[in-house]
């Protein structure tokens, strides 16, 4: 999924463009005519050091990910089309090659920190990685500082601030985010139950989609729909590893925090025992039983119409996904926060990085280059273009127009999934919510914490 997504959202975000003849940029005339693909009136960007256009020396560069394979994809459609002409008279102006190719998923992790670690200066590489290299090879030092390289605006708006702030002036990336966690629900539940069939959206549009609205909502829609004496109706079908994290970040909290050396340590404080409480309890109160089924019962729980939200990811909207044949209609919305108007998605974008192991000079050059090549292409100046991509997945407009919007805007990175084993670990803190919870969080942390603590250990000791 991740791969298809950044190949879809990478074409839609450089395709975009203001537009506009800013202060000191390109004319309107120039503009006008790089949308019709004469790029050669458009403004060349200077060098600060050296006040005249940039001349990177032909060096070739090398963008490498774990899914491109030995030769760059080639233009499927005349958006990519107008994109590979832009980029060649990028290159020709001044004076680079770039192309992006890469290996396997698989053998990415080493094939990177070997590079970085034995250093191979004739070449010149951007990488792209993930949750397995970012954090073990910033605590080898792989990985240079890009902050400060002149040139580069790091406030314009096609910078993935969520990326950015993986590990600050380290991960960069001008993909659009990739939404994650987000709530589905079922718009005849609520309607059945008195609600407006776009409660939830309207919660979030105006600002009042909180902790305290969603439970008061899950309430209300949990309930025996027969006075048989037992509960047949459920607010939630959801999973619980896809309820921790958005709990912490709702409540601006980690289960890591660093200690005064920056070494990486458990973190259990007031705020961490808060957010997992209340999850637990939203599941102790209103999630529908697993009752011995399988791990993903919670799917069949929603799309049959047993239970009105369903937590998980905003794949699950997709063409070929399983909300594609749901016979109710569905909305989708962010995740709310403890407190209102601060709904988020989750982030676990990919990162980009450059070797620390070249000099200042090279970092500077490839940090531009990378800059320049994922600038708009002219021409394509509807910042909503985006939308055309997702409107087909859903049952309303609202989805896109608000949600997607919102989750573009408002995408939280966490440290859990850039831990080597941690992250394969720490929901295990949550196995006894899908049935009448039989440990308190604290109980669960107790369970797991000293493995989750030698987890970090492994990863200070690096």
């Amino acid at each position: 999924m991740k791969k298809i997504a950044i190949v879809a959202l990478s074409a839609v975000l450089v395709l975009a463009l203001a537009g506009c003849d800013k202060k000191g940029g390109s004319s309107k005339a120039a503009l006008a005519a790089a949308a019709n693909g004469d790029y050669s009136k458009l403004k060349v960007q200077k060098d600060p050091s050296t006040k005249k256009a940039y001349d990177f020396g032909g060096i070739d560069v090398v963008i490498f990910d774990y899914w491109t394979g030995p030769e760059p994809a080639a233009p499927t459609n005349k958006a990519q089309e107008d994109q590979a002409a832009y980029r060649q008279y990028l290159m020709d102006t001044y004076n680079f090659t770039c192309k992006q190719i890469g290996d396997g998923w698989g053998e990415h992790p080493t094939e990177v920190a070997n590079y970085c670690i034995t250093g191979d200066d004739s070449e010149a590489r951007i990488f792209i990685i993930d949750g397995r290299s970012a954090i073990p090879g910033y605590l080898q030092g792989l990985w240079a500082d890009v902050s400060k390289v002149p040139g580069v605006d790091w406030k314009d708006k096609k910078w993935n601030k969520a990326v950015c702030s993986v590990l600050p002036g380290y991960t960069f990336s001008a993909d659009a985010p990739e939404p994650r966690a987000a709530l589905f629900f079922n718009k005849r539940i609520l309607k059945d139950n008195g609600f407006d069939p776009d409660e939830p959206y309207n919660l979030q549009k105006d600002g009042k989609w909180s902790w305290e609205t969603f439970e008061e909502m899950c309430a209300a829609l949990t309930k025996d729909t027969d006075n048989d004496g037992v509960i047949d109706q459920y607010a939630m079908s959801s999973f619980n590893s896809e309820f921790i994290i958005p709990a912490l970040l709702g409540n601006d909290t980690s289960l890591v925090k660093t200690d005064a050396n920056g070494k990486y340590i458990l973190n259990t404080d007031d705020k961490v025992m808060e957010s997992l409480t209340w999850a637990m309890n939203m599941f102790d109160k209103y999630q529908l039983p697993a009752n011995g089924g399988n791990w993903d019962y919670y799917k069949t729980g929603f799309t049959n119409g047993t239970a009105a939200f369903m937590a998980d990811q905003q794949y699950q909207s997709n063409k070929g996904q399983m909300l594609q044949d749901m016979k109710d209609d569905w909305g989708m919305i962010c995740w709310p926060s403890k407190e209102p108007g601060k709904a988020f998605t989750t982030n676990q974008d990919n990162m980009l990085v450059i070797p620390a192991f070249y000099s200042q000079e090279k970092v500077n050059k490839l940090m531009k280059i990378y800059d320049l090549w994922t600038d708009p292409v002219p021409g394509y100046d509807d910042d909503d273009a985006w939308k055309e991509n997702f409107y087909s997945n859903f049952r309303d407009t609202r989805a896109v127009d608000e949600t997607m919007a919102m989750m573009r805007e408002n995408s939280k990175a966490f440290t859990e999934w850039l831990l080597p084993n941690f992250r394969d670990t720490y929901s295990q803190i949550t196995w006894s919510w899908s049935d009448t919870p039989w440990e308190t969080p604290q109980q669960g942390i107790e369970r797991v914490g000293n493995a989750l603590q030698g987890y970090l250990d492994d990863i200070n000791n690096q």
